[in-house]
């Protein structure tokens, strides 16, 4: 992947949010960390092909970068719960990442028109670091669903040597759902070793 101005505004973006909290997984000198975890997003991502123009999970593939390259360069490796715990706080404590959230529509007429063309353009997808899913839609306009055949963390990781970490993104689908006004519900995860990852999407009234 080319390092263009989306992965060079990812990095601008969240860099300061991942370093307030190294406190939580290390002592070690936070900038040393992140200066070390800068070459390694960079590294990371120049093995991943580039992303189609349309593809909507580019920024998760990303952020699964920098957490990767945050976790490959501490010298000892935190628990999956302190994982989770820093990988969440340092998203939801962000605030373009909060301004984003409180300001998402995903139950619009026009919003689920454009995740349903974009789940069946997925899976035309080779790209093994992309997402393919299928979108089914609720009772009434206020409820969705989305099933993850295919997930690029869960391969990224894969690839890299790091899968017990996974479930510290998999589970930062509530968090999401819970700053976006939503009620968000599933039963597996392809990285627990289910057939996709199920994800139910219900509008707070």
């Amino acid at each position: 992947m080319k390092y263009g101005l989306l992965p060079r505004g990812m990095w601008l973006v969240f860099q300061k949010s991942f370093r307030r909290q190294l406190y939580l997984i290390t002592r070690e000198d936070p900038q040393a960390v992140m200066k070390k975890a800068r070459t390694a997003y960079r590294i990371i991502l120049f093995d991943i092909p580039d992303f189609d123009k349309d593809d909507r999970f580019l920024v998760n593939i990303l952020s699964a970068a920098m957490l990767a390259a945050v976790y490959l360069n501490l010298q000892e490796k935190p628990e999956l719960s302190v994982m989770t715990t820093y990988y969440h706080k340092a998203m939801t404590e962000n605030t373009v990442m909060k301004h984003f959230l409180k300001h998402s529509d995903s139950y619009s007429e026009k919003a689920q028109a454009k995740l349903a063309r974009q789940a069946a353009a997925s899976q035309a997808r080779k790209n093994p670091y992309s997402w393919k899913f299928r979108y089914e839609p609720g009772t009434d306009r206020n409820s969705y669903s989305c099933y993850f055949d295919t997930c690029g963390i869960w391969h990224l990781f894969q690839t890299l040597g790091i899968p017990e970490i996974t479930p510290a993104m998999c589970t930062y689908d509530y968090d999401m759902a819970e700053l976006s006004g939503s009620v968000f519900t599933r039963r597996n995860t392809l990285a627990g070793g289910g057939p996709c990852c199920d994800c139910h999407y219900q509008k707070k009234a």
